[in-house]
């Protein structure tokens, strides 16, 4: 990692990034938290995790924005909106009466910037690093220290509030963000940003060369070789995982401790962290992939087989293990192969595929388990996840891909007529 710290601009990037993270892991627990406790309604903390997710979706519309615009500018409109959209929450909450519409109404418009954030960090990442291997390196890290957070805020997250308070709590997020947002102010004035083709000689983004873009993008996605075989099975991760995320819960309950719910998560956080790391010393192509594919299918089987708390967190660890893999791997190679001027598009599509896969598989994992014993459903997960890395295996063009040692994807895209792949 000795390389990426000699890198003052990416340093600073990855403390930014690392203190927005921390801010959207405090204030995402604070608020469910808060909502729980002011309805005692499951379905209104449904209805808020709903409003805080549901965004995602449409992720697709920012690309040609971050693509055509200065990625740090835009992560720090993003971030200072949410700042200020958080820091009104507090203020919704005054002589014992709650403003839960208009909360939810903050909590959507706060998460459609969240969406226009991750984009333009994605893009960032490959003009603050340029060699693959060190963009590799770059997203382990960063994939590992989000790991940090996710299990500092399922452990410690009840203990911040309570030392706080709820509106405290939701001011010291809302300050990290505007900390964070300063960052990127400054670095936007440091990155030189490789210029963009003007390929419709436009100034403006209007409505007609909006979709153009649009289009672009998804025809680079649609036309390049590796991308089109992969672009299901990223999808079908998060469908897989949103099976196994419903089934927790459950499994907590059945053991007799909503403890056993936070060690299951923490289990399987750990384990993407520890993953994470490991990518440093595989090697880095499309077996290694496929190979991860199999065994996170085969650890999900293991998982839903177990009779015994401590077999399924190890199976939750090794889950995350391999999940940290592919999360790592996956992310590098969109950066890699996907050219600067199309990087934003790209991101945000392949962004919005994953985010529609969260809600249906949670959507048909529920389903079924009305139907099914939550072990033939979590059978169900691991065979489908499974067999993609099976297919994988039987594709050429993945069993065969690797990370180029040097640097490609930097050029301006070709005219969408031509072939891309």
């Amino acid at each position: 990692m000795t390389p990426l710290f000699k890198n003052s601009r990416f340093v600073r990037f990855f403390a930014s990034r690392t203190s927005a993270n921390i801010a959207d892991s405090i204030y995402s627990i604070v608020l469910l938290y808060f909502v729980q406790q002011s309805t005692q309604s499951v379905a209104m903390t449904s209805f808020t995790y709903t409003a805080v997710s549901a965004a995602s979706i449409f992720s697709f519309l920012v690309g040609p924005l971050v693509d055509r615009y200065s990625p740090p500018l835009l992560a720090s409109i993003a971030l200072f909106t949410q700042a200020v959209l958080i820091l009104a929450v507090p203020f919704l909450i005054q002589d014992g009466m709650v403003h839960l519409v208009a909360i939810l109404v903050i909590v959507f418009i706060a998460s459609c910037f969240s969406t226009l954030f991750y984009p333009a960090n994605s893009k960032m990442l490959p003009q603050l690093v340029r060699l693959p291997d060190l963009i590799v390196r770059a997203n382990s890290m960063i994939s590992s220290t989000d790991q940090v957070i996710n299990i500092a805020g399922y452990l410690a997250g009840a203990s911040l509030i309570i030392a706080m308070g709820m509106k405290n709590t939701f001011f010291l997020a809302s300050a990290m963000l505007f900390l964070a947002g300063f960052v990127y102010v400054r670095l936007n004035k440091q990155i030189d940003a490789p210029a963009v083709e003007d390929t419709n000689g436009r100034g403006s983004l209007k409505l007609g060369y909006y979709l153009k873009e649009l289009k672009e993008g998804y025809l680079f996605v649609k036309r390049h070789t590796f991308l089109r075989i992969m672009l299901p099975f990223f999808a079908l991760t998060n469908f897989s995982m949103a099976i196994l995320v419903i089934a927790m819960p459950s499994i907590a309950v059945s053991y007799g401790s909503p403890i056993y719910y936070s060690l299951l998560y923490v289990a399987y956080f750990i384990g993407i962290f520890v993953g994470s790391f490991l990518v440093s010393v595989l090697k880095k192509n499309g077996i290694t992939i496929a190979v991860s594919w199999v065994a996170m299918g085969l650890a999900i089987y293991v998982f839903s087989i177990v009779p015994e708390m401590w077999m399924k967190l190890l199976a939750a660890l090794l889950l995350g293990i391999f999940t940290g893999i592919i999360n790592v791997l996956q992310t590098s190679l969109i950066q890699i192969i996907t050219p600067l001027p199309l990087l934003g598009r790209v991101t945000a599509f392949l962004n919005t595929l994953s985010s529609a896969a969260l809600p249906l598989g949670a959507l048909i994992g529920g389903a079924l388990a009305l139907r099914f014993a939550l072990s033939e459903v979590l059978f169900f997960s691991g065979l489908i996840t499974t067999l993609c890395g099976l297919i994988m295996f039987l594709v050429k063009d993945i069993r065969q891909f690797e990370i180029p040692s040097e640097e490609i994807g930097r050029a301006a895209p070709s005219p969408v007529t031509e072939d891309l792949s």
